[in-house]
């Protein structure tokens, strides 16, 4: 059950505590910490030495009883208490019981209830300790969940915004093709070849939509299983999806492989993309606010661009890095500490809940293994995502 434990005495009565601390320290393993006789000793000795158990008296000298100075240890360190008394009045028990304490003895108490009382008394402890942890990491777990169906959420609202980018061209291309109809008729130029190149050109715009549509909806598609992807063509395929968006903003994308075709790693996909959707979101968030800081400043200068991002895949110590560099103007040193904590935001209220950096955090180190973090450069921050690099190209079926 329990093998070893720290244990304090708190007797006024001395020949009494060194009869508990010879009849303890005969079990191996078990040894007694201090000897204090009265309350306020006990506690500053309990902060001292951190036992595992405390023995204490009730009726104590003194201006703090035992009763006292169970609720200090107990309140301040978490530590258990079995409660010492030669009464076993009512009274004297019921202010005892308000603490709360691991168990009684009566003086003068023999070996065997010594000894099974304090190792109930750890034991049950032990076990108090294990469920508040596994509670606390449930919790921990749901509120995790729940922040990042946030992000998903808050992704998509951004995905939705870059589909009407993407939108916009083919829309206004379909617009003039179904314009023209009117003229051809006026001008009698509908046969059979108007209406033939009339659909195909329709039918062209409608797929790209459509294809926009497909690429939001597998973004999205949950994953049940880790498997082999390549983050090269991920990025890419990323980056292609919100073409429309950065274009409409102004912010020229770069991506560089470093002249390697694929770089594979194992994860789950979509959390991976959902992690490039968020700093992608986060770097075009901060030109956009360094465009206004400079606008509302006066200090806008037109050939001074603001508005690249720059992506670079690497391969590095059986490490995929994936860098994303904007010229946003950089996180202020005395938020870089905070910026990947749930909630927090440097965005004007309601422009942003603050989950974004937070989520890709624990989806890249909890979920995949990997590292996320940041640093300064010139005008701007640069993100790293490090994964564990596999060296094998998967199959062909693996790659779906």
């Amino acid at each position: 059950m329990i093998s070893s434990a720290k244990i304090q005495i708190v007797e006024d009565e001395a020949l009494i505590a060194l009869d508990m601390k010879s009849k303890i320290e005969s079990l191996p393993g078990f040894v007694v910490t201090s000897l204090t006789a009265s309350g306020e000793e006990a506690v500053l000795a309990a902060e001292r030495d951190m036992p595992d158990l405390v023995l204490m008296d009730i009726v104590l000298r003194g201006k703090m009883d035992g009763v006292e100075a169970a609720r200090e240890i107990n309140g301040r360190f978490g530590i258990p208490i079995i409660y010492l008394t030669a009464y076993s009045s009512d009274k004297i028990l019921e202010k005892a019981g308000l603490t709360e304490p691991s168990g009684y003895l009566l003086k003068p108490c023999n070996d065997r209830e010594l000894m099974v009382t304090v190792k109930m008394a750890l034991y049950k402890h032990k076990m108090e300790e294990y469920r508040r942890k596994a509670e606390e990491a449930e919790r921990l777990r749901q509120e995790e969940k729940l922040v990042i169906e946030q992000a998903k959420i808050s992704a998509m609202g951004e995905m939705l915004r870059s589909i009407s980018h993407n939108w916009r061209q083919p829309l206004n291309a379909l617009g003039l093709i179904v314009q023209d109809i009117e003229d051809a008729h006026k001008f009698g130029e509908v046969d059979s070849d108007y209406l033939s190149e009339f659909v195909k050109n329709a039918m062209a715009e409608i797929t790209s939509m459509s294809e926009t549509v497909s690429g939001y909806r597998n973004l999205f598609k949950p994953d049940k299983q880790k498997r082999p992807f390549d983050i090269v063509g991920e990025v890419d395929e990323v980056c292609s999806f919100l073409h429309g968006q950065t274009r409409s903003m102004s912010v020229d994308v770069r991506i560089r492989h470093s002249g390697i075709a694929a770089i594979y790693v194992t994860g789950y996909l979509n959390e991976f993309r959902q992690v490039v959707l968020n700093l992608m979101f986060n770097s075009i968030d901060a030109i956009v606010e360094r465009r206004r800081a400079l606008s509302l400043c006066g200090r806008a200068n037109p050939s001074i661009h603001v508005g690249r991002i720059t992506i670079e895949v690497t391969a590095q110590d059986s490490m995929a890095i994936l860098k994303i560099i904007d010229d946003g103007g950089g996180v202020p040193e005395a938020l870089g500490g905070r910026i990947f904590e749930p909630y927090f935001t440097t965005r004007e209220q309601g422009k942003g809940i603050g989950v974004g950096l937070y989520v890709s955090k624990v989806l890249v180190e909890t979920h995949m293994g990997g590292r996320l973090y940041f640093e300064n450069v010139e005008n701007g921050a640069a993100f790293y995502v490090a994964l564990p690099e596999i060296s094998a190209q998967p199959a062909q079926n693996d790659k779906q």
